[in-house]
């Protein structure tokens, strides 16, 4: 008993500070502007709308690469097959609204 109390109080202060180091993904990467030699400049990017839908992208081959939550309207993801990148945020159905099937738009960087 006293053996297993000692593993544990020994474990403790390992588990605890991971906590307090954790940051959230929100601010990891340098903000722009900001003087550091790890802030890159913003660059203009052109975005040029695809008009054909999530579904039919992946469909004729392409694959998502990444996903994260789109503020809070839904789920961007990035699509890519032979080099060529799309992004393309999901909207689900919302009860709130008159929006009752899901939609997605799409731009190819």
């Amino acid at each position: 008993m006293s053996n297993r109390l000692a593993v544990f109080s020994a474990l403790c202060p390992l588990l605890f500070p991971i906590c307090a180091f954790a940051q959230s993904s929100q601010d990891w990467l340098p903000e722009s502007g900001v003087k550091s030699p790890y802030s890159p400049l913003a660059v203009p990017t052109e975005l040029h709308p695809v008009m054909v839908s999530l579904s039919s992208l992946l469909k004729t081959g392409y694959r998502i690469t990444t996903t994260t939550n789109y503020a809070g309207s839904g789920a961007l993801f990035t699509l890519e097959k032979r080099g060529q990148t799309i992004l393309c945020v999901l909207t689900p159905p919302n009860p709130q609204t008159d929006q009752n099937v899901p939609t997605s738009r799409c731009w190819s960087l």
